[in-house]
């Protein structure tokens, strides 16, 4: 008998990944407005400049967790658009399904 094949948020392909990496911009987008109480925040965005904090931060990481299995790196949320912190959840999501650490993960 064939093992049921492991349950994974990633996929390697190219168009499954671009599928996911727009549905991770799109509910990172919805996060911080909802977090942020700001219905116009936008992928463009930086998470800061729109009022955002640590603690805020640590709620849309538990988001993250939960949908995609890894948390926001703080750092890229504090430093860059909402875009960019979607494609950067997607890729730790895709290095923790195929086991690669990054930046002394691991």
């Amino acid at each position: 008998m064939t093992p049921a094949p492991e349950h994974r948020t990633t996929t390697t392909a190219t168009a499954g990944n671009a599928d996911l990496v727009d549905e991770a911009e799109r509910l990172t987008v919805e996060w911080a407005a909802r977090v942020l109480e700001d219905p116009e925040a936008c992928a463009e965005d930086n998470f800061l400049d729109l009022g955002g904090h640590s603690l805020l931060a640590l709620r849309m990481s538990r988001y993250a967790m939960e949908r995609f299995g890894v948390e926001y790196d703080l750092m890229v949320l504090f430093e860059t658009d909402l875009a960019t912190a979607a494609r950067d959840l997607v890729s730790r999501a895709g290095n923790a399904a195929t086991g690669t650490a990054t930046d002394g993960e691991g």
